[in-house]
């Protein structure tokens, strides 16, 4: 299922899009975002993280409305036309909207997290399969404890 509609992206930015133009940005935040439709449809990704893709959805369907080259653009560290230029705030700031960036950045699995490492032999151990980079790891994951939770 789609992390967005049409209507998401009205109720969120006033813009009307189309389902195509959904398609095209939930593809953009897929690749940012490092998850996939199918993992939230497995239902491996909480509700927090759900509503912020569908936010960041919404946010670049009405970005990509003003930036139609968007899919076209050069990659370009610097531009400079009639004695204007401009810097960039992150290196895809011609591709992401700043909107759909933010909620990104806080998706549970691309923050920082604290880890407690034990002694080896101690009375706990860091699981072997845990993946820290992916909609695997988010915050409803039995795994993580609070740092200064004592195992015994």
């Amino acid at each position: 299922m789609p992390w967005a509609t049409t209507g998401d992206v009205v109720k969120y930015t006033g813009i009307n899009g189309t389902d195509a133009l959904v398609a095209q940005a939930q593809g953009i935040v897929e690749i940012f975002a490092d998850t996939t439709e199918d993992a939230s449809d497995r239902g491996i990704i909480s509700t927090k993280n759900l509503r912020l893709l569908k936010q960041a959805v919404a946010y670049q369907a009405a970005w990509i409305t003003e930036h139609p080259d968007v899919f076209t653009n050069m990659d370009a560290a610097a531009v400079s036309q009639d004695q204007v230029s401009a810097n960039l705030r992150h290196e895809n700031a011609l591709i992401l909207a700043p909107l759909s960036k933010r909620c990104i950045d806080r998706l549970s699995w691309r923050r920082n997290r604290g880890l407690r490492i034990q002694p080896r032999g101690g009375y706990g151990r860091i699981p072997p399969l845990l993946n820290l980079t992916s909609a695997d790891a988010d915050e409803n994951d039995p795994r993580w404890r609070p740092l200064g939770e004592v195992t015994g």
